[in-house]
């Protein structure tokens, strides 16, 4: 299942727009958004399903009492609240996908789409999966080429491990805003791991049990920061500076988290090509350490490493720039796609 985070949006976010400010740029309100699934019908087609209203009408055509509230507190808007219910919170989407896609095939169903309840993708504006993380932790040089790029003289022991502020996340098609001060702003195409249940000093095995699911994720970096000036945490963490998305895709859809591509383009450029298969340490093995220096808990978000090919190790570097598109594809799991702008009068 691929879950979203969504708000109504007249706008198609498919269609080009101008790069000037707008109501586009202003942040969603998070306390507004709606928890959705993706849903693929005819040729190509796609929608977002409200889940927690699907499943009222399915309530209510069972006579059950209270159908909207008990429907909403099976699933929760906010994704951290969704994933803190677990297992039955997730039975319940799923209940409340399979009605939908019958209904939407069955022409004596509900109609659904009248109601406002299967709209299609173009009307919405999708957050970030977990638009707002316990924690959003980083790993560094955990593909061996990218190490080396980066200057590194050995490859690392164990998963170096780093935090980015979690007020830096953006969701798919927001835009990637440079500060004034930044002067050298990067990106890294990721696998993001969504914890899905509590985790403490596990090993591998309940590692993998413990993710609810992946998405794709751009650890935005400013080197002047991070590395002539050595603010590591500031260089990583100004705001828009992790965006993720477009969905959660849920583990059971990910056969092998550890045999994906994944490809990074900047304004059509191919610029990072690589498999999850090179990393240096595994998802497993990334959340089992983690989880021994600190609780992970639902709703955090782990951001797996980047390959080869960054801007920082070109020849001369190749910055992002004020219109650039960077856009990140992972095999299975989806394309996030973020317009660059720089903040005005910034170099």
């Amino acid at each position: 299942m691929q879950l979203v985070s969504f708000a109504l949006d007249p706008r198609d976010p498919l269609v080009s727009r101008t790069r000037d400010a707008g109501p586009e740029d202003v942040p969603l309100d998070r306390h507004a958004l709606r928890l959705g699934a993706l849903l693929e019908y005819g040729e190509g087609g796609q929608a977002v399903v409200d889940l927690a209203r699907a499943l009222a009408v399915k309530l209510g055509r069972e006579d059950a009492g209270a159908p909207e509230a008990e429907a909403e507190s099976r699933i929760p808007a906010d994704p951290r609240r969704f994933l803190e219910h677990g297992a039955p919170a997730l039975a319940s989407a799923r209940e409340a996908l399979a009605f939908a896609t019958a209904a939407v095939s069955d022409y004596e169903g509900p109609d659904l789409r009248s109601a406002g309840i299967v709209v299609p993708r173009s009307s919405v504006r999708l957050s970030s999966p977990v638009p707002q993380p316990g924690k959003l932790i980083g790993v560094a040089r955990n593909y061996a080429d990218h190490a080396r790029e980066r200057g590194a003289a050995s490859l690392p022991e164990e998963p170096v491990l780093f935090l980015k502020a979690s007020s830096c996340v953006v969701g798919p098609r927001d835009d990637i805003v440079v500060p004034h001060a930044v002067t050298q702003p990067d990106y890294e195409g990721e696998l993001a791991v969504v914890v899905g249940s509590r985790a403490t000093a596990v090993g591998p095995r309940e590692a993998t049990a413990a993710i609810a699911g992946y998405c794709v994720a751009n650890d935005v970096s400013a080197r002047d920061y991070q590395n002539v000036r050595g603010q590591h945490f500031i260089g990583k963490s100004c705001d828009t500076f992790a965006p993720l998305g477009p969905a959660l895709v849920t583990s059971d859809e990910i056969a092998d988290p550890q045999d994906l591509g994944i490809r990074t383009r900047v304004s059509g450029e191919i610029r990072q090509e690589g498999r999850t298969k090179d990393m240096l340490f595994s998802v497993a093995e990334i959340v089992a350490f983690a989880s021994h220096l600190f609780t992970l808990e639902p709703g955090d978000v782990i951001l797996t490493g980047t390959p080869s090919g960054v801007g920082a190790a070109s020849d001369p570097p190749r910055w992002l720039r004020d219109g650039d598109v960077v856009e990140i594809e992972i095999e299975g799991v989806g394309r996030l796609v973020n317009h660059v702008r720089f903040e005005r009068g910034a170099s």
